[in-house]
C-alpha cells in the first residue's frame, strides 16, 4: 500500500476522487464514520472505519503506507499528524489547520519524514502565488493575499456557503492573525482590525486580517509588510461584532432551562443546518509591489471562480481545495520534498504544473503586471 487518506469529509472526498480519477493512484480511505466509509466503498475505493485518535492505530497506517494525506478537523489534526511522525511513515501530506506547522520540523527532520503542510487553497496556493510574486521583484516592499470563500451571490444573512468546516470558520473569526507591517511583527484582530477594500475586477468586500502567511513569515523575511485577508461581502464585519457584542462568539458555556451550552458551539451548529451547501464563489487576489530593473513595479494574481462556473457537485471553494491537496500527494509520491517541513511556497517551482491542472478543471490564474519610473 502506498497512498493512504485520513478524513473522508468535504476535502477529503475530493482528494481522494482527484488521486483516484485524475492521478490513478490507488489510494485507502480510512475514517472515524462508518456512514463515511460506506460512502467511500460506493465509490469504488477502499475503505476503513478507523479512530485515528488512537497512537496504534496511526502506527498500523504508518507501517501500511509510504505517503499518508491527512484532511481532517483542526481539532484533532495535529495530533494525528505528530503520532504519523512519530511512526516514522515516509511522507505526510496534511490540508488541515494546525497552530504551529514549524513545530513538526525537528521531530520530522530527526526521523527522516517529509511533512508537507498547509497543502490546500489558502494557505497553499497562495503561498505559491506570493513566493512567485516574490522572485519576480528584484525587491520586495510589499505582498498582501486577499482570499474568499463566499456565496456567489450575496443575498442572505451571511453571504456564505458551508464549503469547510464551520467550527473551524468561526475560529478563524476568533484568532489573531500574524502579520507584518513596516518590518514589525503584528498580531492583528480578524473583526476589530478588517478594512473595506475595492479589488480591480472583482469588487468591494469586507476584508479581515486572518492567520494563513504561516510559514511565509519566515520564508520572506526580507519582506516589511505581509499581511492575509479574508474576504467577506460588505456589511459583514458589522453583523459579526453584533454577534460578538451578544456573546455568540464566546465558547464559555451558560445555562439555559437547566442546560449548559457554549454560545459559539449553538452557532456552529445553526450555521452547520441554515448555511447552503453550494453555490459558492472563490475569490484569490494575491498582490506585490516593490522593484524591478531600476522601477517601481507591481504584480498580481487573480482567481474568480464560482461552482456554477467550474460546473463540480461540490462547493468550489472545497474542490479547489482538494485539488491543490491531491496534486501535492503526487508530488509526495514522486519523491519531492526533504525531511522535516515542507512549506508550500518551496513548491512555487512546480506551480505551472500546478496551474496546468486547475485550467484543465475550468479555474483559470491571471497575471497583471505594472511600472512606473
Amino acid at each position: 500500500m502506498d497512498t493512504c487518506l485520513i478524513g473522508y469529509g468535504r476535502v477529503g472526498k475530493v482528494t481522494a476522487l482527484v488521486l483516484s480519477r485524475d492521478y490513478n493512484v490507488d489510494v485507502v480511505v480510512f475514517d472515524a464514520s462508518g456512514q463515511r466509509v460506506n460512502e467511500a466503498r460506493r465509490r469504488g475505493l477502499e475503505a476503513r472505519l478507523a479512530d485515528v485518535s488512537n497512537p496504534g492505530m496511526t502506527s498500523r497506517i504508518a507501517a501500511e503506507c509510504d505517503v499518508v494525506a491527512v484532511a481532517l478537523p483542526s481539532r484533532v489534526a495535529e495530533r494525528v499528524v505528530q503520532q504519523l511522525i512519530e511512526a516514522e511513515v515516509r511522507a505526510i501530506v496534511d490540508v488541515s489547520y494546525v497552530a504551529d506547522p514549524l513545530a513538526f520540523h525537528k521531530p520530522a527532520l530527526e526521523r527522516g519524514v517529509r511533512v508537507f503542510v498547509d497543502a490546500g487553497l489558502a494557505p497553499g496556493l497562495s503561498n505559491m502565488l506570493a513566493k512567485r510574486a516574490r522572485m519576480w521583484l528584484d525587491k520586495a516592499s510589499r505582498i498582501v493575499v486577499y482570499v474568499g470563500g463566499i456565496s456567489a451571490e450575496n443575498d442572505d444573512l451571511f453571504g456564505l456557503v458551508a464549503s469547510w468546516s464551520i467550527d473551524d470558520l468561526i475560529e478563524e473569526y476568533t484568532r489573531k492573525a500574524k502579520a507584518r507591517i513596516a518590518g514589525e511583527e503584528k498580531l492583528l484582530d480578524p473583526i476589530w482590525d478588517a478594512v473595506r477594500v475595492e479589488l480591480p475586477g472583482l469588487g468591494e468586500f469586507d476584508a479581515m486580517p486572518t492567520d494563513g502567511l504561516r510559514t511565509l513569515l519566515r520564508s520572506l523575511q526580507d519582506v516589511p509588510t505581509l499581511i492575509e485577508y479574508t474576504l467577506r461581502y460588505p456589511g459583514h464585519v458589522e453583523l459579526l461584532k453584533s454577534l460578538y457584542r451578544l456573546g455568540l462568539l464566546d465558547d464559555k458555556p451558560h445555562v439555559a432551562s437547566g442546560c449548559a451550552a457554549s454560545p459559539r458551539k449553538m452557532l456552529v451548529r445553526l450555521l452547520e443546518e441554515r448555511l447552503p451547501k453550494s453555490g459558492d464563489r472563490v475569490v484569490m487576489y494575491v498582490e506585490a509591489e516593490g522593484e524591478r530593473e531600476g522601477y517601481w513595479a507591481r504584480t498580481s494574481y487573480v482567481i474568480d471562480a464560482t461552482q456554477d462556473d467550474v460546473g463540480v457537485e461540490t462547493p468550489v471553494l472545497t474542490y479547489m481545495t482538494g485539488l491543490v491537496h491531491a496534486w501535492v500527494v503526487v508530488r509526495a509520491l514522486k519523491g519531492y520534498g526533504h525531511p522535516g517541513v515542507n512549506a508550500p511556497e518551496e513548491l512555487a517551482q512546480k506551480l505551472a504544473d500546478l496551474e496546468k491542472l486547475l485550467e484543465s478543471k475550468g479555474i483559470h490564474v491571471h497575471e497583471r503586471r505594472c511600472y512606473e519610473q
